[in-house]
């Protein structure tokens, strides 16, 4: 029997990297209907939900890995963020939630969510 590790991925968010071990995605249509003469429905409308994504992982930084809690600070703010996973860029992202453990390591445990209404973009060769 072989045992295989997964290793953290790095994501870039912004300015940051994250050593991502897990990431979630999660996007949705929502579609009207209204019955016709025979009862069948008839599609009325269709909207597309903005995209969620939820990244969990590691930061390192020897110096001072609690400065990165200061992207909490954003969270109310207006900019967005190009976030670039394996090959996938998400662009125009709203940071919507944070959840930071500071375990004293040299490293903070994060979790980043982020909102968009853009559609993912396959990019050919990672930007560093």
């Amino acid at each position: 029997m072989e045992i295989s590790i997964k290793k953290p991925f790095p994501v870039k968010i912004g300015a940051i990297i994250l050593y991502c071990e897990k990431m979630t995605l999660q996007t949705k249509t929502d579609i009207s209907t209204t019955p016709t003469v025979t009862g069948t429905p008839y599609y009325t409308n269709k909207c597309r939900k903005p995209t969620r994504i939820s990244f969990t992982g590691r930061i390192y930084d020897k110096e001072n890995p609690m400065m990165y809690a200061a992207l909490a600070n954003n969270i109310n703010g207006t900019e967005n963020y190009q976030i670039i996973y394996k090959k996938y860029k998400f662009i125009n992202c709203i940071i919507t939630g944070i959840n930071v453990l500071d375990s004293g390591e040299d490293f903070i445990e994060l979790t980043i969510e982020a909102t968009t209404l853009n559609i993912s973009y396959f990019v050919s060769e990672v930007e560093e």
